[in-house]
């Protein structure tokens, strides 16, 4: 008998600032007064809720530090995005398999 192994691929990625937007609303958090807990400028903070800047391992861990959640999973839905991304770009540039 042969065993059949399933892996998750979801057909999309959530972006770091998804998670962030609602971590910051749960806990009623102003954009403006997390970027002035973890030092760093409110545009940053901004830019990343809006999906257009990245969050680096620095930022992440800042992340953890005032939000409790590990800067390795900050990091690990930055990189599913990001690549995700990347595989949209590329399927619209060659078309699908």
């Amino acid at each position: 008998m042969t065993k059949t192994t399933y892996q998750f691929q979801p057909d999309y990625a959530v972006p770091p600032g998804w998670i962030l937007e609602e971590h910051l609303d749960v806990h009623g958090i102003s954009e403006s007064e997390f970027a002035r807990r973890c030092g760093c400028p409110p545009q940053l903070i901004s830019d990343i809720i809006a999906g257009t800047a990245p969050v680096d391992a620095e930022t992440a861990l800042q992340f953890e530090k005032e939000l409790g959640l590990a800067a390795s999973i900050w990091l690990g839905i930055e990189k599913n995005y990001r690549l995700h991304q990347m595989q949209v770009a590329e399927t619209r540039e060659t078309g699908p398999d």
